[in-house]
């Protein structure tokens, strides 16, 4: 071969796709740059945010919903690895406009850590990847990285708030089933009744398990098996779909197992057992589908765009310093826009001065004369202050329950899943019906509690932060946000005012129970007010 033959050898013809193996192992290495850039994004958003890594990483590790979180991180960095070739031939360059989508981050955080948000704070901690790549890499290595930077969401242990609407359907479903089997059922909430025996539909049954864990496996699935958005987009589809069903269908089959074997079987840890292999199978079937579906070949390889130009030549050293020079620059200054953030939260929380809430909400109901307590306490945690008084109106007891916080944190926040009014699992009270109920200071949430026993309550619950008073966890999370970055604090109140209906529980005693509430909540809310704008005593004083 001559030495001209050899050298058109050597030099790849333009026509040539690079996608594939070849493209993965182009000895330039032009895909090294993108590919520290996503490295870098994760090791800095970990620097910056320690805390809510760490907060994310102690849920994977205590709840089974979310242990999918610890394979979010080295899935991305694999699936950027995996198919660096596809977009090796894009030349990287510093974005600056994407400073923007870094304070951006800076400012949601901030918000998540002054309104006590978590999952804000988390997803700003993942989202600072995905603006670091843009920065450093530019829109077109952040398109072709797209899918594995949405992957990185998966780590935020969010969704909990479905769990109560996916208990509610799958009662629903499960109910309607048994019915259409001809299995009469008394349903009283999230528990129903069949002739062989009493079931409840608590947090294990509500399907999010199942429905995060296929979403979770169903993206990866579909990133794997198909190139088109399409086809991955009506994958994902079913793998939120799929899973919903199937636990409508594996709550039927249990309660139907323990109903024909006289409550026997299915009754125990069995029935977690048997849902987890249901899941299994449905999970396989879901895969073996989606194997069967044939999309289009698309013409080329997809990245056509991006092919090197053959008149183009390899940039200068002198090129490759400067570029290498910008990209540092950029860096520079996109940790320290996110850095900054910090101090500036620091200081806004510590600006909360404790204070003494008691004094004020006894001397409002003072003038009542005390009562015996109810046999019902809210589940409320980490609270600073707890208040709780029992006085008699109309001969009847009203029973006030105050939860004070101040200077909140991850494991000390007025509003958080585990802080409730009724607890899911609770044997004893439950949620007969819920309504939003007008007031002079604010809106309240209105509940009707019903026990097994028969004795009924009458149930207001409320939030007041900074002089507002809702009964909208969005409003009172904003509010406390708001009160913080204003410089007048974080106080903020969760309240509930309980009172018994009456033996009868018709419209006469509950209009009644409802004017014992209102006089009540009348008498209290000055004293509320004072309180949620930080003007009592403060603690240090007691």
């Amino acid at each position: 071969m001559s030495g001209s033959a050899m050298a058109r050898r050597l030099v790849p013809d333009a026509s040539e796709s690079i996608s594939g193996p070849a493209a993965r192992a182009l000895p330039s290495r032009r895909w090294l740059p993108a590919f520290a850039a996503f490295v870098f994004g994760c090791l800095l958003s970990i620097v910056v945010f320690p805390d809510a890594w760490r907060a994310m990483v102690h849920v994977w590790l205590t709840s089974d919903t979310f242990a999918h979180g610890f394979i979010a991180l080295p899935c991305a960095i694999w699936m950027v690895w995996r198919r660096r070739g596809d977009w090796a031939d894009i030349e990287p360059r510093v974005w600056w406009p994407a400073l923007a989508a870094m304070l951006g981050c800076g400012a949601l955080w901030l918000a998540g850590r002054l309104g006590g948000v978590a999952s804000l704070e988390q997803l700003a901690a993942v989202a600072t990847v995905a603006a670091t790549v843009l920065l450093l890499a530019g829109p077109a290595i952040a398109r072709a990285l797209a899918f594995p930077l949405a992957f990185l969401f998966f780590a935020v242990p969010i969704g909990e708030f479905l769990t109560p609407v996916l208990m509610d359907y799958t009662a629903d479903a499960t109910v309607a089933a048994l019915r259409w089997s001809g299995v009469p059922v008394f349903r009283e909430g999230l528990h129903f009744s069949l002739p062989t025996g009493r079931w409840s539909v608590v947090e294990a049954c509500s399907g999010l398990r199942y429905l995060i864990a296929s979403l979770a496996l169903g993206v990866l699935y579909a990133y794997l098996q198909f190139r088109t958005l399409r086809y991955r987009l009506m994958f994902v589809a079913v793998a939120i779909g799929v899973p919903i069903v199937a636990n409508w269908v594996r709550a039927y089959l249990i309660v139907m197992l323990g109903h024909l074997s006289d409550m026997k079987i299915a009754t125990g840890a069995d029935h977690l057992v048997y849902g987890w292999l249901f899941f299994g199978i449905v999970m396989a079937a879901m895969f073996w589908i989606g194997s069967r579906w044939r999309e289009p070949q698309a013409a080329g390889t997809g990245h056509a765009a991006h092919r090197p130009d053959a008149t183009a030549t390899a940039p200068g050293e002198a090129l490759r310093a400067s570029t290498h020079r910008r990209a540092a620059i950029a860096a520079l200054v996109g940790a320290v826009a996110l850095l900054a953030w910090r101090p500036l939260a620091g200081a806004m929380l510590e600006a909360t001065q404790p204070i003494e809430v008691g004094p004020g909400l006894r001397a409002a109901l003072a003038a009542l004369p005390e009562a015996p307590a109810l046999d019902f306490e809210p589940e409320y945690t980490g609270a600073q202050q707890t208040v709780r008084l029992s006085h008699a109106i109309d001969g009847r007891p009203v029973d006030l329950h105050a939860f004070y916080y101040a200077r909140q944190h991850e494991s000390q926040e007025m509003i958080h899943a585990r802080n409730t009014l009724v607890r899911l699992d609770d044997s004893r009270w439950s949620i007969r019906s819920t309504s939003l109920e007008p007031t002079p200071f604010g809106q309240v949430a209105s509940y009707r509690l019903g026990a097994a026993g028969g004795d009924t309550l009458l149930v207001w619950h409320w939030y007041a932060v900074d002089g507002a008073q809702t009964a909208s966890t969005y409003r009172a999370k904003a509010a406390t946000a708001w009160s913080l970055a204003t410089g007048h604090g974080d106080h903020s109140l969760a309240l509930v005012l309980a009172t018994p209906i009456g033996d009868d529980g018709g419209s006469a005693a509950t209009r009644a129970a409802h004017q014992r509430l209102a006089r009540a909540a009348a008498l209290l809310a000055p004293a509320i007010d004072a309180a949620s704008r930080g003007r009592a005593a403060p603690a240090a004083a007691r």
